[in-house]
């Protein structure tokens, strides 16, 4: 009889924790949703949260091929809704900047010569495509935005932006974040400012912003994360100052809904400062600090479907790889995937179309590849 006893009051708890573990924690704080997610993730019914991987194709800049096409390395890249391929060269090297691939990973032109006329760039920065997947540039040399056609002809030029980054934002719109250095009173303060701005660069709205006083004589090596991504009409961003949490906005910039999660904090390593520090002269590096521990993310990118990854700072399963988080279209935590995605001034370097999982990594040779995976969840 106390055996029998013990035995349903095992599986009572079992079954208890079961139900539990798929429970999602919801509340609601001004009006918005909160998802609470936990260090473990949620087991959703019929929910595919395991993420597979096959590799389909590369664009490898060790390659000769794709070294003689003038491409010495890879600062960016996008992919449009066709699969056609677009890579922004770095400064170094002759002819121009930006290189069309076509569904397969093969090459098909180049485009946007090194200039000052039309079409022309002094100092290309960052690579994006807008909702009509035409191909969007900062120069930073003249501090414009420059956007061709996705056939590589050049439409126009956008007047003056202070913008680093740029992406396409819901119904034709374009998010640019914008940094800047302000001294008064002997006081040195950094500010970032992600702007939501219609097609003539007219700002509708600042969907957020982060500030931090500099140290006298120091300097922060690595910039205060603030992060974004964009799927269908809505827009997420990730802000250091909020710890680990993600929000999402819809396409006028309203505030829908937290993602909130549980996460272990990681330290900064000798290793990795010194591998930050290693480009720096020496005068330099003895002005460098670091913070005590990293962000709870590196940073962010949104599929089509809704599906989030957030790439944390735990060391992967692999050298060189990191946990990714992985939260489904309601911002539920599902599942961790190991990957190894190059992340350059708080941007995640990868891009998910329908079934297919771009991403730029860089090798052990120090020269970066850009691969293509065939995406399948279970």
């Amino acid at each position: 009889m106390r055996k029998s006893v013990f035995i349903m009051l095992v599986l009572f708890l079992v079954s208890s924790c079961g139900k539990k573990q798929n429970q999602v924690d919801r509340i609601t704080e001004d009006g918005v949703e909160v998802v609470i997610n936990r260090l473990e993730p949620y087991k959703i019914k019929d929910q595919p949260s395991s993420l597979s991987l096959d590799k389909e194709f590369s664009i490898d800049t060790e390659e000769d091929e794709i070294a003689n096409l003038g491409i010495p390395d890879i600062l960016g890249f996008e992919v449009n809704s066709s699969g056609e391929i677009f890579i922004l060269r770095t400064y170094t090297g002759e002819g121009d900047f930006i290189f069309k691939f076509d569904s397969s990973g093969k090459f098909v032109k180049s485009f946007g010569p090194q200039g000052q006329g039309p079409g022309e760039f002094q100092n290309p920065h960052h690579i994006a495509l807008d909702s009509e997947d035409n191909v969007v540039i900062i120069d930073s040399g003249r501090s414009i935005l420059l956007k061709y056609h996705k056939d590589g002809v050049f439409i126009d030029d956008y007047g003056t932006t202070r913008g680093t980054r740029v992406s396409s934002a819901p119904r034709e719109n374009l998010l640019v974040l914008e940094s800047s250095l302000d001294s008064e009173n002997g006081r040195t303060v950094y500010s970032s400012s992600l702007k939501l701005l219609n097609p003539d660069l007219e700002v509708l709205q600042v969907i957020d912003k982060l500030s931090y006083e500099m140290k006298p004589g120091k300097f922060r090596v690595t910039e205060p994360l603030l992060c974004w991504s964009t799927s269908g009409d809505n827009i997420y961003v990730a802000n250091e100052e909020r710890g680990y949490e993600i929000w999402v906005y819809d396409f006028n910039g309203k505030l829908v809904r937290k993602i909130r999660k549980e996460y272990r904090r990681t330290p900064v390593s000798e290793d990795y400062k010194n591998k930050i520090l290693e480009p720096f002269p020496e005068d330099m590096r003895n002005m460098a600090y670091f913070p005590e521990f990293h962000p709870p993310f590196q940073s962010i990118v949104a599929a089509a479907d809704g599906k989030l990854l957030a790439s944390t700072y735990e060391a992967g399963n692999s050298p060189g790889e990191f946990m990714f988080d992985i939260f489904n279209e309601d911002g539920v935590f599902i599942g961790r995937k190991s990957l190894n995605i190059w992340v350059w001034e708080g941007h995640l370097w990868a891009r998910m179309r329908t079934n297919k999982f771009y991403w730029l990594l860089e090798k052990e040779s120090g020269y970066k590849e850009l691969v293509a995976y065939r995406m399948k969840w279970e």
